[in-house]
């Protein structure tokens, strides 16, 4: 049995999205996370999280005793391109492969 969108129910589909969307998360902020790790929770380090937008764009940076230990930005846009289109794709696919319903044909009434 292989790949098939034909059998998918809107479970498979709602579970095929979460994991997207957390693979995705996690390749965005992966990288950001040992320095958040560090930053938050050593008792000696001081530092900060900063994030916001500003002009179209979403930034994050995080700071350790006034230095900048990393920094990241993307366009909103380009954002919310990746977090919704290839749901979206996916989810047209889905519904161009569910089998159709066979079509009703019930006669006009007799006069």
């Amino acid at each position: 049995m292989g790949f098939s969108l034909r059998r998918w129910r809107p479970r498979h589909l709602l579970l095929a999205w979460v994991a997207y969307w957390t693979v995705a998360l996690v390749v965005a902020v992966g990288p950001a996370l040992a320095s958040i790790w560090r930053v938050t929770r050593s008792p000696d380090t001081h530092g900060s999280i900063n994030a916001g937008v500003g002009d179209g764009v979403f930034t994050l940076t995080v700071t350790e005793q006034g230095g900048a230990v990393w920094q990241t930005s993307a366009p909103v846009m380009s954002i919310l391109l990746w977090f919704a289109g290839p749901p979206l794709l996916l989810f047209l696919a889905w519904l161009a492969m569910r089998p159709r319903a066979p079509a009703v044909f019930s006669p006009p009434p007799q006069r």
